[in-house]
């Protein structure tokens, strides 16, 4: 079981603050031994962060261990190939350590498919050299034909070499996506929030997402009918991490978001839902700021959950 931390940035009042604080914890947690921290992409309150690759960036200056992912992005926010080349140059940085999660359809007001072309564009702009990509919603190079391959394809013949920065005025039908991350396989991740969303990505190998907003009754069905609908279609569990944000509170209450109480209720709690859900990464979604949590959850919980 994978652990992590997030945020609620609604909590700070201004970004000096809030980020301040963010930064402090996530180097606490990759001391602690939890393994990623996690910055959702906004833009609606003072300390909301909009550009997530650079605020990981830092982090990846002040971290060793920790994995570093972006969540929320959105689709409509930046160029696809923007969106690959952040998350590279994060990896590069970082040492094989980014990783990124895309926000679900209706959390933006698009088609489902805009997601599901985003996910297929960014993969393989991390696996190819030179490649094209042809849907409803992206096309790269913007003058790819219509009768081109739909999705992703490369070009017959590599012919002589030649650096893409010397192809001249005229841009070329197969272009590259440069850098490429430094680890082969970056993690991605969508939100499954919608039933379109959790079929497609079932049966394609993309990892499941379900945000600290989804009642966890409810985030438990989503993820056992990912893991239904995988199974079904042949994928093999080991092709994605399934990952399941909840706020935690430490003897405190439960309720439809929250797993609460003693270590041990909170213990039994997550290895109920790994049990429901087939879940691998746990991320504690961060309300505030209480001392010493992060050393209890890690030395009273944590602990438990590897043995």
């Amino acid at each position: 079981m994978r652990l992590g931390i997030s945020w609620d940035t609604d909590r700070f009042g201004d970004a000096t603050s809030g980020w301040k604080e963010i930064v402090s914890e996530a180097e606490q947690a990759d001391k602690l031994g939890f393994h990623s921290v996690w910055i959702s992409e906004g833009r609606e309150r003072a300390a909301d962060i909009s550009a997530p690759s650079v605020f990981l960036s830092y982090l990846a200056r002040l971290t060793n261990n920790v994995q570093l992912r972006i969540t929320g992005r959105r689709v409509t926010h930046a160029l696809p190939a923007h969106i690959a080349e952040e998350v590279a140059v994060l990896d590069t940085f970082s040492r094989g350590r980014a990783g990124i999660a895309f926000a679900g359809a209706s959390a933006q007001g698009v088609p489902s498919a805009h997601v599901h072309e985003m996910i297929d564009f960014v993969t393989a702009a991390f696996a190819s050299d030179e490649f094209r990509f042809r849907g409803d919603h992206i096309r790269f190079p913007a003058h790819t034909p219509d009768d081109a391959p739909p999705g992703a394809s490369v070009p017959e013949s590599e012919g002589p070499y030649l650096a893409q920065w010397d192809w001249g005025p005229e841009t070329p039908d197969f272009l590259a996506i440069t850098p490429k991350p430094y680890l082969p396989h970056t993690p991605v991740a969508v939100e499954i929030d919608d039933d379109d969303t959790l079929s497609w990505a079932a049966q394609h190998g993309i990892s499941p997402m379900i945000g600290a907003d989804v009642p966890t009754d409810e985030a438990a069905d989503r993820l056992a009918r990912y893991r239904k609908t995988a199974d079904a279609a042949g994928r093999a569990r080991r092709e994605v991490e399934a990952v399941l944000e909840r706020r935690i509170a430490l003897d405190g209450d439960s309720d439809a978001h929250t797993l609460g109480g003693s270590p041990r209720d909170i213990l039994n709690a997550i290895r109920d839902l790994r049990g429901r859900t087939g879940i691998s990464h746990l991320v504690w979604r961060r309300g505030g700021a209480v001392p010493m949590d992060l050393y209890r959850f890690a030395s009273e919980i944590e602990m438990l959950l590897q043995a």
